[in-house]
């Protein structure tokens, strides 16, 4: 993980217009000025929802993969830890390893309490790096316009762990 930069602006937006990587977030983005000024303003920390979040690559192998992060979850008071990556990067582990990491980084030095994610129902694959990394299942919600299945773990069942 690395941080944000401007030179993975095109890698994160071809990201963001593949249909089957936003086949459970929402509409694939169009490669507009307006989205490149947005991705822009997200890479930069100033963009909507800014929170703290990473770009991932292979460490044997440099080049954009995805995002992972934790930022605040819409009107809720809710952090949030959130990813998505290319399709070279699924069923790899690489989620559930940026996840862990933002994970710990959001308890441990954030000091954050509790860390929340909501994913569509039907993104088992999503749901499954959730779970390995210790979150829970705690009903639905309302979020991003529509119902979402809800997740969140305390700081001190995670510091408890080890």
């Amino acid at each position: 993980m690395y941080p944000p930069r401007l030179e993975d602006l095109d890698a994160r937006l071809d990201m963001n217009r593949d249909l089957a990587v936003m086949r459970y977030i929402g509409p694939a983005a169009e490669d507009t000025e307006a989205e490149r000024c947005r991705l822009r303003e997200v890479i930069l920390g100033r963009g909507d929802g800014a929170g703290t979040f990473w770009h991932v690559e292979f460490k044997a192998s440099p080049g954009f993969l995805g995002w992972c992060g934790l930022f605040p979850l819409e009107k809720s008071g809710f952090i949030e830890i959130g990813y998505r990556y290319t399709q070279p990067a699924w069923g790899k582990g690489i989620a559930t390893e940026a996840a862990r990491a933002a994970l710990d980084h959001g308890f441990r030095i954030l000091e954050v309490d509790p860390i929340a994610a909501v994913v569509d129902p039907d993104n088992r694959a999503s749901q499954g790096v959730l779970e390995k990394i210790g979150l829970r299942r705690d009903g639905m919600a309302f979020h991003y316009g529509r119902d979402l299945q809800f997740y969140r773990l305390a700081r001190s069942e995670y510091l408890a762990q080890g």
